[in-house]
C-alpha cells in the first residue's frame, strides 16, 4: 500500500474519531432557570447521546449566571460551596474526557434548587461501535414538537484538527497533488 493511501486513510480515520461540540439545550440561553418541570436540561440530555471527547458548549448571560461542575452528592443538594470547576463566561466550553455521568449546576444562589442544572451521561467507547444514530432511551421525554434537535456541530465551523491529525491532515494535502502529478514517487 503506498504511503499517500495510508496518509489519507489517516486523515479519514481522524475526522471520524473528532468530538462534536454539544450547545447546551440545543439553543443559546437555556442555562436559566427551567421556566416549567415539564422541560429541564436533563430532559435534552437524556435524548442526546455524548461521547468521549465531545465539547459542552454554555451560552449565557455572565452578569447574572455562572456554570459549576460539581460532584453527586453536592448536585443531589445543590451544594455550591466545593466544585470540581467553575465558570463564568458566558461562553463555557467543557470537553468530556472520560465515560460516565457529569454533574453542573448553576453558580448562582437558588438557581438549582430551582432546577438549574444539568447531568450528563458520556457513553463507554464500546457502547456502540458505529457512528449511526442509538434509539432515544425509553425513560426520555419527547418534546411537545416531536423533534430532539440537539444542536451538534463538529468543533468549529468545520472540521478541525487537533494536535498530529493537522500534521498529517498537512502532509496529505502537500504529498496528493505531487503523487497524482508524478512529482513524487511513494
Amino acid at each position: 500500500m503506498s504511503s499517500l493511501m495510508v496518509c489519507c486513510l489517516l486523515l479519514i480515520f481522524g475526522l471520524l474519531c473528532e468530538g462534536r461540540e454539544v450547545l447546551v439545550g440545543g439553543k443559546s440561553s437555556t442555562w436559566k432557570v427551567p421556566e416549567s418541570t415539564d422541560e429541564t436540561l436533563n430532559h435534552w440530555s437524556e435524548r442526546t447521546r455524548f461521547k468521549i471527547g465531545d465539547t459542552l458548549l454554555w451560552k449565557y448571560n455572565a452578569e447574572n449566571d455562572s456554570v459549576m461542575q460539581v460532584r453527586e452528592k453536592d448536585y443531589e443538594r445543590c451544594d455550591r460551596s466545593e466544585p470540581i470547576r467553575g465558570y463564568k463566561d458566558g461562553h463555557t466550553k467543557i470537553e468530556l474526557k472520560r465515560s460516565g455521568p457529569f454533574y453542573f449546576i448553576s453558580g448562582e444562589h437558588g438557581h438549582c434548587q430551582r432546577g438549574e442544572k444539568l447531568r450528563v451521561v458520556v457513553l463507554s467507547p464500546n457502547h456502540n461501535r458505529t457512528n449511526a444514530a442509538a434509539p432515544a432511551p425509553a425513560h426520555a421525554h419527547a418534546p411537545a414538537d416531536g423533534h430532539a434537535n440537539a444542536h451538534i456541530t463538529n468543533k468549529g465551523n468545520s472540521y478541525r484538527l487537533n494536535g498530529s491529525w493537522s500534521l498529517v491532515a498537512t502532509a496529505c494535502l502537500v504529498l496528493l497533488p505531487l503523487g497524482l502529478f508524478g512529482f513524487v514517487q511513494l
